[in-house]
């Protein structure tokens, strides 16, 4: 059955972005990779199975039409209440409303022996953290301070201690990789 990774930028006190929505540049790692990140992405791309993330996440708006890209060529499960009609485009989107447990037998189904790979939305990320079903956590640890804006652990807690796997330095981001233990 494929593990779970909940996989973030993250700022270093703790958020995915401002709550303004205004871009801080956590991801301009990915987009412009320092040499010593582009093994990190690869990894990524490579084992993830399927993706699965907020509304938010997908865009906000009602005819909100999806993604033109993505390096992902996997499905992309949708956790939302509020379904948009299917976009016709290059990334599969499958909108789940029942919530993430459904979102995951979903996902590890279409992952086969792949990661499946919790990519966005900080209240996604913590009903899989708070529920236990997340096996790995991989946080790029970006050198900025935004003071004030998205937490990703804010509100939940975890009762299972975690185990560093791996850290990757880069003068612009910092990977590191934790697997929980087993329960």
């Amino acid at each position: 059955m494929a593990q779970v990774l909940l996989d973030m930028a993250i700022s270093l006190d703790g958020f995915i972005g401002r709550a303004d929505q205004i871009d801080p540049g956590l991801y301009d790692w990915y987009f412009d990779p320092p040499a010593s990140s582009r093994p990190v992405i690869d990894e990524l791309v490579e084992t993830t199975g399927a993706i699965v993330l907020g509304r938010g996440a997908f865009g906000m708006s009602e005819d909100a039409g999806g993604w033109e890209e993505t390096p992902y060529d996997v499905p992309h499960f949708v956790v939302t209440h509020r379904p948009p009609p299917t976009p016709i485009g290059p990334v599969r989107f499958v909108f789940v409303p029942e919530g993430v447990q459904q979102a995951l037998e979903l996902a590890q189904e279409a992952a086969g022996e792949r990661y499946v790979t919790i990519g966005g939305g900080a209240d996604v990320a913590r009903q899989f953290l708070a529920a236990g079903l997340v096996d790995e956590l991989q946080l790029h640890v970006v050198p900025v301070l935004l003071g004030d804006g998205i937490p990703l652990f804010g509100g939940i807690t975890v009762d299972r201690p975690m185990r560093k796997i791996r850290v990757v330095d880069s003068p612009i981001v910092t990977h590191v990789r934790y697997r929980f233990d087993p329960r």
